[in-house]
């Protein structure tokens, strides 16, 4: 799982804690990091007679523009970095699968070390900083270290458990410890040798080789390893932030040798570089060695009742123990107030499409919030695609987007939702809106299309409060080869983004594949059906440059509702207010461009808005 994740220690913090860390770690007995080459004695073959053989690359970032590296793979469609091994500006071995196209049979690449002994070593582990990405042939099986003590005689060790290509990337860097004492302790000479078997996979590099005679494993070593992210959607208008309660919840690793105690872990949610809004701890009195994503849940509710703005989710932990890898104490995740935007993700970073093929839909879940007493229509959706040019022009695409409504007795988790058909019997058929790529259109550049009522035709779509749906577009025909824009930065642990193939699968392609399909709402009318008094809401100074004051009045305690809006019905600011009675309420709009703008109140009695004037 990929999440935001911020470090903020001092320099001297982290000297102070990795000379402690390195006190209490042992040393390898060999190593080696490429820095100069390929080594002498090292030798790279091809059981396949292909010639697909491992070669030295200088620098990561040279990527195709030299002949020794391959491609980084950081396109929108894969969202890879260069390799990032604690070495690899000074040099590092890479396999580059891609760059042979399509072979008769698969390459057989081996990269075998010159030989070392391990005499005297009665525990011999071996670790190396590595990144690899598979298309047709999994990782967990065909990319693999070997070990021999005669050259001729194997033994073969995984190296990426569970990376299948379904997963297709590991982790950049990913940092394995592979126990080989069975086949290497006390041999007089040691060979190893990494063997990838592909096909037009993408590329494999290794960094940064070390060899140990005890378990080089962390004493003490402390992660969150995930965190539930309490936000229904990682952009929510403010009109119905308040009602996305937030319950927090973490998984925690042990993943040193000894047990930790007293472990406290802190929730926060706090302004992008700026205050603290909320914070809650718990103590864990013990968690033994080797406990991979225990989940703890936080007892306290929060209620984010935020003006639009960004904000982190984080939290950290600490434990009686000095952590030797702290980087993974601390993790964060940010989350939007908008003024008008449901979106569950950050822009494009990947593009997907169901390995099946046929025509298939994505769809996106929205919920909208209490209400009070104004409400809202559904204005238009924003999403975006790219294709394969030989598959289909991407001016050529044409699609069909829809807007459901979940229907009230469809269980929170969705165990009882209709999956049979798009047009599921557990919804209901709302909007609707046709669209075709324009001639000069970009991959994954973000298109606007206007939502109708399926039953008037009129533009907009009426949303009900306490109510969820479903924003989907569809790819048919010639379209289903689209590839729709996804981002992998959160992960929803419920249903978020759903995948239409031959039935609906409320978890998409995985919690934390989400796609680029938001929804826009706004006031469903600027106008008032029942007026209250004049004199309920007055507006002053007008113009306004920066500060605009509202002077409200009622006869008794009333609740109201309070938004700022454009001449559109575009919400800028909304607040819900209890018992006012006779008061003067100020906010600050420095970010208004000059022109024409709304302030409303509305109360269960009816709603009153008046124009106001910004000059800058």
């Amino acid at each position: 799982m990929q999440q935001f994740l911020h470090r903020n220690l001092m320099l001297l913090a982290i000297l102070m804690i990795a000379g402690l860390a390195n006190a209490q770690a042992p040393t390898p007995f060999w190593s080696e990091n490429f820095t100069n080459g390929m080594p002498s004695g090292w030798t790279t073959t091809d059981g396949s007679n292909q010639g697909v053989l491992w070669t030295w690359c200088a620098d990561p970032l040279l990527g195709d523009n030299d002949p020794g590296c391959s491609q980084p793979w950081d396109d929108a469609l894969n969202g890879q970095q260069p390799f990032n091994s604690a070495t690899a500006n000074t040099g590092f071995m890479v396999l580059d699968s891609d760059d042979p196209g399509g072979l008769p049979t698969a390459h057989i690449s081996q990269l075998t070390a010159a030989p070392f002994s391990c005499i005297g070593k009665n525990e011999v582990y071996v670790t190396f900083q590595t990144h690899i990405g598979v298309y047709e042939f999994d990782a967990d099986a065909n990319a693999i270290l070997r070990v021999s003590t005669n050259g001729t005689t194997w033994t073969d060790y995984p190296v990426f458990d569970g990376l299948t290509t379904t997963v297709r990337w590991s982790e950049n860097p990913e940092i394995p410890i592979v126990d080989i004492s069975a086949t290497a302790a006390n041999a007089n000479t040691v060979y190893l040798q990494w063997q990838w078997t592909g096909n037009w996979e993408y590329m494999w590099s290794v960094d940064d080789i070390e060899v140990y005679g005890e378990n080089p494993t962390p004493r003490n070593d402390m992660a969150i390893s995930a965190f539930f992210y309490p936000a229904s959607s990682f952009a929510t208008p403010e009109s119905q932030i308040a009602s996305d309660v937030f319950q927090f919840e973490v998984n925690l690793n042990n993943n040193g040798i000894n047990p930790q105690t007293n472990i406290v872990v802190t929730a926060y949610v706090k302004e992008d570089g700026g205050a603290t809004l909320h914070t809650q701890s718990i103590t864990v009195p013990e968690l033994a060695a080797g406990v991979v994503d225990s989940a703890f849940t936080f007892p306290d509710l929060y209620t984010p009742d935020l003006p639009s703005g960004v904000y982190l989710i984080g939290y950290t932990l600490t434990s009686d123990s000095l952590d030797q890898r702290p980087l993974d104490n601390q993790r964060e995740s940010p989350f939007v107030v908008t003024n008008n935007v449901f979106a569950k993700e950050n822009g494009p970073e990947q593009g997907y499409r169901p390995s099946a093929g046929g025509d298939w839909a994505v769809a996106n879940l929205y919920t909208m919030g209490e209400g009070e007493f104004d409400k809202y229509k559904a204005t238009s959706a924003e999403f975006a695609f790219t294709t394969n040019e030989d598959d289909l022009p991407i001016a050529n695409v044409e699609a069909a987007l829809y807007l459901f409504k979940v229907n009230n007795d469809v269980a929170p988790d969705f165990s009882d939702f209709d999956i049979t058909s798009i047009l599921s019997t557990s919804t209901e058929w709302l909007g609707v809106a046709s669209y075709e790529a324009p001639d000069d259109i970009q991959g994954y550049a973000l298109q606007t299309v206007d939502l109708s009522d399926l039953n008037t035709g009129l533009p907009g779509v009426v949303l009900e409060p306490e109510t969820r749906y479903l924003l989907a577009v569809e790819y048919a025909g010639d379209n289903a080869s689209v590839f729709h824009a996804f981002n992998d930065d959160v992960y929803y642990y419920f249903p978020s983004t759903f995948i239409f193939n031959t039935d609906w699968n409320p978890f998409g392609f995985g919690g934390d594949v989400n796609a680029v399909l938001r929804l826009n709402i706004s006031l469903i009318s600027t106008t008032d059906e029942t007026v209250l008094p004049e004199n309920t809401i007055n507006v002053f100074p007008n113009p306004v440059r920066e500060t605009v004051q509202l002077g409200v009045e009622f006869a008794v305690p009333t609740d109201a509702t309070i938004t700022i809006a454009d001449i559109s019905g575009r919400v800028i600011h909304v607040e819900d207010r209890q018992g006012l009675t006779k008061e003067t309420i100020q906010y600050r709009l420095p970010q208004l461009s000059s022109g024409t703008y709304l302030a409303r109140i509305a109360t269960a009695e009816g709603t009153l808005t008046k124009k106001f004037v910004v000059q800058k």
